[in-house]
């Protein structure tokens, strides 16, 4: 159901696609226009997505690892990896595709790498229901990105 896929895997077409939606739920949706929404992290990002029969991504995350990528949004934090940039296209919305986006997302980070725990920055409106449900719990307090509360967000990785 879901394809992860590097960079540089990616077809045209599955970038494109990835961009058009990125765009409608950040740009249009959410009027994100402080930063850039396409950035040089998806370079080193893992691109976690799912695409109907025509093509077209409904829905999308990124993850990476925080002890070998880090920038001025993503911190270095060894043992952690993150995901971030989650969008479902409003068609899907209410359908179960985003709950399952982030459970295989987070399952794939526990069966494919070493990490410890699952580190990320959530609009806080999200906190209590879409990743408290996920077992992640809110570390420090609120502040601004690109405009719009977040927190910090934890999930430590059993083994």
């Amino acid at each position: 159901m879901f394809t992860v896929k590097s960079f540089y895997d990616l077809t045209l077409d599955e970038l494109n696609e990835i961009y058009l939606l990125r765009g409608l739920v950040f740009v249009v949706g959410q009027k994100i226009t402080e930063e850039n929404e396409i950035d040089r992290a998806d370079r080193q990002a893992l691109h976690f997505f799912h695409a109907n029969e025509r093509g077209e991504v409904l829905a999308y995350l990124r993850l990476f690892d925080l002890a070998t990528f880090s920038d001025e949004a993503h911190p270095a934090e060894p043992g952690a990896w993150t995901l971030g940039r989650v969008a479902v296209h409003p068609d899907a919305r209410g359908t179960g595709l985003g709950r399952s986006l982030l459970d295989e997302a987070l399952t794939w980070i526990e069966e494919n790498t070493e990490a410890e725990r699952i580190s990320i920055s959530a609009q806080a409106y999200l906190a209590g229901s879409y990743y408290g449900a996920a077992g992640f719990e809110v570390v420090g307090e609120p502040y601004l990105e690109a405009g719009i509360e977040h927190v910090r967000m934890v999930r430590p990785i059993e083994r």
